[in-house]
């Protein structure tokens, strides 16, 4: 969901909840992902769902610069992991991840904590991307439907 403002939150273990006070706070520069749902998570329902706040804007930024490429020359996101981020052979889909997810393992690339099949490949492509683009990226796949995925 993009926006300026999300609900008041607290840290609740290792991750955000609602505060349920009614009170906002600026969401500014950052991805804030909070449980639809707290007792349902805290419960570990498989069936528990997030909310992604982002930034206004961030979902279009992200869909200009997957289709732009990063890189020289420039490697499109699709080129690897499918048409809508759907994932190709055995390279990952991106679509419908938890932005939080998929900055850290941007992140974890671009500092080589990652090793193993696609690290070889990824990391010149994280190496380039700034903070901001790591958050538009992971605001737009986010935002793609995962196919076969029961929708509600």
């Amino acid at each position: 969901m993009e926006t300026d403002t999300v609900p008041k939150t607290f840290v609740a273990g290792s991750f955000l909840a609602d505060a349920k006070s009614g009170e906002k706070e600026p969401l500014g520069n950052r991805i804030i992902e909070i449980p639809e749902d707290f007792v349902q998570f805290e419960n570990r329902d498989a069936r528990s769902r997030f909310i992604a706040y982002v930034p206004v804007g961030s979902v279009k930024k992200g869909e200009a610069l997957a289709a732009m490429g990063v890189g020289n020359p420039p490697a499109q996101c699709a080129t690897c992991h499918g048409a809508g981020l759907q994932g190709l052979g055995a390279v990952p889909a991106l679509a419908g991840r938890s932005p939080s997810y998929f900055v850290r393992q941007l992140y974890d690339f671009k500092q080589g904590a990652r090793a193993g099949t696609g690290s070889e490949s990824m990391k010149p492509i994280a190496d380039v991307l700034s903070v901001d683009d790591m958050l538009v990226l992971a605001a737009y796949a986010a935002s793609l439907p995962v196919h076969g995925a029961a929708t509600q």
